[in-house]
């Protein structure tokens, strides 16, 4: 199926969205332009083109549907020593983790996995937490399993972080024998698993397993990291690997002491990648998004006083056309590529993310249209540049 991006156009298409004008200063310091959609009295969890999931007080899960503003109750736990701990939207519905009260005085405390789905709810998972959805919105990453949602079938979760295609394909890292280091391998739906690549582990570690961590996929190309030097914490050495579908390794970035966790060293989405690089020459660390075709571009430098032990530097969300969102010292910013711009968010919790809308269109050739938010505890908002 041929995907068509349209970038920036759902609020002409959708009455849930407030026309905004756009702003032509391209500063660092504009203020992104934002209006309120949507405010609940209590926290948002998750959301997408149509629903919201939201909690009251951490004890009542509701689904707001954003298209006729109706709602439904998804789990009410008052009067109970249970607490939603998160929610995630699924293709369908909804999963939630439960977990018993830190205040209610029960002990041992209890965390389950629960699905929801067209008003009936099944527990999928007990003693687990829940880590995200991916593949679509049909898998359910939990804390030691991966469940399909629409089959119920449930594999074993890799040791570091697991992605899953849109198809069912599972990436994931776990250690071989007899080096110990962690290779890379894929999963395909029906069972069938293929180690992709073995790391070279030449360097002797007491504190850390070499090999490859935190898995990415857009479904054609494979992006992870590799400890290659590690005498402790704060002497690691990562490198940025970009793995291509006829199995070409490019290296991207070799860094000392980056992120640890995946989600916010890099992200990879159609053929573009954001990552954060530290520039030994200017001892600083700097946002370079890539394009499909290989081209480089530089779209943020800390500042001079930035060290290793404050103002962390995080990519949030890469979208389709290589526009970037990232949070630097307590301020998040949206660098626009199609227009070289970039606007900021300063002093908030609010972070902005991007989502899909999918309309009907002629044949098989559905239209796409990009939309960039901005979330809050309570509040969603549309964002314009």
């Amino acid at each position: 199926m041929k995907r068509r991006l349209i970038p920036f156009v759902l609020a002409f298409m959708l009455p849930m969205l407030v026309m905004l004008p756009f702003k032509t200063a391209a500063d660092a310091n504009d203020k992104a332009t934002k209006s309120l959609l949507n405010t609940f009295n209590g926290t948002i969890l998750d959301f997408d083109a149509s629903r919201i999931a939201w909690k009251e007080k951490d004890k009542v899960l509701w689904l707001f549907n954003r298209k006729d503003g109706t709602q439904v109750k998804v789990f009410d736990g008052t009067g109970s020593t249970n607490i939603i701990r998160q929610a995630k939207l699924s293709a369908q519905g909804v999963v939630y983790n439960l977990y018993t009260d830190p205040g209610s005085g029960v002990w041992p405390r209890v965390s389950s996995v629960y699905y929801w789905k067209s008003g009936e709810t099944s527990r999928i998972a007990a003693d687990e937490s829940l880590f995200d959805i991916r593949g679509n919105g049909n898998f359910a990453l939990l804390s030691r399993h991966n469940v399909d949602l629409t089959t119920g079938q449930t594999r074993e979760l890799g040791y570091d972080r697991v992605e899953f295609s849109a198809d069912g394909t599972m990436l994931y890292t776990s250690p071989v024998a007899p080096v110990n280091a962690f290779a890379l391998f894929r999963s395909l739906p029906d069972g069938t698993v293929t180690q992709l690549a073995t790391p070279s582990n030449k360097v002797v570690s007491f504190d850390s397993n070499f090999g490859f961590y935190g898995p990415l996929t857009d479904g054609k190309n494979i992006l992870y990291r590799e400890l290659v030097e590690s005498n402790n914490y704060a002497k690691q050495v990562w490198a940025l690997r970009l793995r291509s579908a006829d199995n070409t390794v490019t290296t991207l970035s070799v860094n000392p002491r980056l992120a640890y966790t995946a989600n916010t060293y890099y992200r990879i989405n159609n053929g573009w990648i954001a990552y954060i690089e530290y520039d030994k020459a200017i001892s600083r660390q700097v946002v370079n998004v890539r394009s499909p075709e290989g081209i480089v571009k530089r779209v943020f430098e800390s500042p001079y006083w930035w060290s290793w032990t404050r103002a962390p530097l995080a990519i949030d969300e890469l979208g389709p056309d290589g526009t970037v969102a990232f949070t630097f010292n307590d301020k998040t910013y949206l660098y626009y590529m199609k227009e070289e711009k970039t606007v900021s968010i300063q002093r908030s919790p609010s972070k902005f993310q991007y989502r899909e809308h999918v309309f009907d269109g002629p044949g098989d050739s559905p239209y796409r249209a990009g939309v960039w938010y901005l979330q809050s505890a309570d509040s969603l908002y549309a964002v314009r540049i």
